[in-house]
C-alpha cells in the first residue's frame, strides 16, 4: 500500500524558507499563515545544550502537516471534514470544515492554521497567487499542508521540494523499499518527532551534523 511521506535533512538545510515561501505561493496562503515553517534549534545564549561561544551548535528544522499515519485530528474532526487519503496525505474538506478549531489541539506538531478572518492576499492577487487548482479560502475554516496533494495526483513533486535550494527534503512512497525517501528513512539515525504520541507521523529527520556548528570569529 502506498504511503507518501518526506525525509528532510537537516544537515542539508540553510534556513532560508525557500520551502515555505513555495508553499504559501502555491497554495494561495493568505498573509499571516504559515502552511510550512523553518524552526531555528540551539544557537541560543540560554540553550546550554547549543554550545558555549565561540562554539556554539544551531541548526534549522523545516516543519509541515506530517501528515500521520494515526492522525489524531481526523477523529477530533466532529464533521469528519478531516480524512486521509489512499495514499496517506490527510486533507480537509473546506466545505464542510465549520470552523469549530477542535482539529488544532488534537494535533500534536501545531500543524493547523484557522482562519478566523478572512484571508489576505497581496494587492491584486486577491484572486489568488499560486496553482490555480487551490482557491483561496474563507473566513472561519482550518487549513494546512497537503503534501500539495494537486501536485501530486499530476505526478509532480510537492512545491517545497522543488524549491528547496540544496535538496534537504525527500519525498515519496515510503512503502517503496526502492525509492529514495524509502532509504532515507530506513537509516539508522533518522528520527521523528514525539514519537510517544503514537500518530506515527510521515515526516522523518536526518540529524544536523557537519552543518550544525555555528562558528564565529573572536575578535
Amino acid at each position: 500500500m502506498t504511503r507518501l511521506g518526506m525525509v528532510i535533512d537537516l544537515d542539508r538545510c540553510i534556513g532560508c524558507w525557500a520551502c515555505a515561501t513555495a508553499c504559501k505561493m502555491e497554495n494561495n496562503v493568505g498573509q499571516g499563515l504559515w502552511w510550512q515553517r523553518v524552526e531555528t534549534v540551539g544557537g541560543a545564549e540560554i540553550d546550554t545544550s547549543a554550545g558555549v561561544f565561540p562554539q556554539v551548535h544551531k541548526h534549522y528544522r523545516p516543519r509541515n502537516c506530517f501528515h500521520c499515519a494515526d492522525a489524531p485530528c481526523i477523529p477530533a474532526c466532529p464533521t469528519s471534514a478531516i480524512r486521509q487519503r489512499a495514499d496517506g496525505i490527510v486533507v480537509i474538506d473546506y466545505e464542510g470544515c465549520t470552523g469549530c478549531g477542535d482539529c488544532l489541539p488534537a494535533c500534536p506538531y501545531d500543524a493547523i492554521e484557522l482562519n478566523e478572518v478572512a484571508p489576505v492576499l497581496p494587492a491584486g492577487l486577491e484572486q489568488g497567487h499560486g496553482s490555480s487548482l487551490i482557491p483561496p479560502r474563507a473566513a472561519g475554516v482550518a487549513e494546512k499542508c497537503t503534501f500539495c496533494s494537486h501536485r501530486v495526483d499530476e505526478g509532480l513533486e510537492p512545491a517545497c521540494v522543488s524549491a528547496c535550494p540544496t535538496r534537504a527534503i525527500t519525498f515519496g512512497d515510503v512503502a517503496d523499499p526502492g525509492s529514495a525517501v524509502a532509504q532515507a528513512k530506513a537509516r539508522q539515525d533518522a528520527f521523528v518527532l514525539q514519537p510517544e504520541t503514537g500518530a506515527d507521523p510521515s515526516l522523518w529527520f536526518l540529524p544536523a551534523k557537519t552543518g550544525a556548528r555555528q562558528r564565529r570569529s573572536p575578535g
